[in-house]
């Protein structure tokens, strides 16, 4: 199939209607309308979404890059989505992946793209390593939070003897897993992510204004945020005392950009606005943020080709 029709996003734009699953055949095509639009398209939509996002046209540069060269980032990814075997094999670990977890799918597939691309289309049971081949630190310590239930992690096997990641200087507590949890692992940890380290966070920063302030949010705010605490759970307390600027940094994980959301709120003597993160261009020096707010434009270019591609495809 081909459409060369060019694509456009506003704030309000959501993942298509019907299944939340995308068929092999929607993520294939998925990939060669992304392909169909060329360069100029390419490039025209991701600056329209990273507008929305807070991103300067031409994205971010170094480690949160949205594009290479000329052209998107993820062309390659789109390359990957429009070949049939391995839009088989993609589609099948994204149905996997929805029936046990309760993530945006979209975020899943950049998630695991930019962390370990190979476990897009990982499958069969032969065991891999979650740290080596997945970058997944602390899977054997996230396990029992991960919401999966006891028949899928079962095979799941504690990775021994544990090491200390030199990036991190953090002790590795991962594990090895049959191949075909890879995409589901990186699913279900951004769902643990949110509903653990962000939703507590979100309580402790904003109390009883917490769920207000996520209910009046744009879904590219939140989307943003649970890149953020995919990326970074933590952080140091904001302190009020100090300037924003000397605060950013390596330190300034998700948890400190909620503290810094509330001081804001208190400052102006309104209610707490998550959007402040995709608005505040002053957090855009944090690479944290940097790499939340790409991650979020990508998954909202996949959402806007899936959404053309179930509005073209026989149903």
């Amino acid at each position: 199939m081909s459409n060369t029709a060019p694509l456009s996003f506003s704030m309000d734009s959501s993942p298509p209607t019907g299944p939340s699953i995308p068929t092999a055949n929607e993520v294939q095509a998925m990939g060669v309308i992304g392909l169909d639009l060329g360069k100029t398209g390419r490039k025209i939509l991701m600056n329209q979404i990273g507008a929305a996002l807070g991103i300067p046209p031409g994205g971010f540069h170094g480690q949160a890059k949205l594009f290479d060269g000329h052209d998107v980032r993820i062309v390659s990814l789109l390359a990957k989505l429009a070949k049939e075997q391995s839009a088989k094999r993609i589609a099948a670990n994204l149905d996997r992946a929805g029936r046990y977890t309760n993530v945006p799918l979209m975020l899943a597939v950049v998630t695991t793209a930019r962390e370990h691309s190979k476990g897009l289309t990982a499958s069969g049971d032969h065991l891999v390593d979650s740290f080596n081949e997945g970058g997944l630190d602390f899977l054997w310590a996230e396990k029992n939070r991960l919401g999966l239930p006891n028949s899928v992690t079962r095979p799941w096997v504690q990775r021994l003897p544990k090491i200390i990641n030199p990036e991190t200087g953090n002790q590795v507590e991962a594990a090895w897993i049959p191949a075909h949890d890879e995409f589901l692992a990186y699913a279900a940890q951004l769902g643990a992510s949110y509903n653990y380290n962000f939703k507590v966070n979100l309580n402790v920063a904003l109390g009883t204004e917490a769920d207000g302030a996520v209910s009046r949010a744009s879904r590219p705010a939140m989307l943003a945020w649970a890149a953020y605490a995919f990326l970074a759970p933590g952080g140091r307390e904001f302190d009020p005392k100090k300037t924003l600027a000397s605060q950013l940094g390596q330190h300034f994980g998700s948890r400190t950009a909620l503290d810094y959301v509330e001081h804001m709120a208190k400052k102006a003597a309104g209610t707490p606005d998550l959007d402040l993160l995709i608005k505040d261009p002053h957090l855009n020096h944090t690479e944290w943020v940097r790499s939340a707010k790409t991650r979020a434009a990508e998954t909202l270019f996949l959402e806007r080709l899936w959404k053309r591609a179930r509005e073209l495809l026989p149903h």
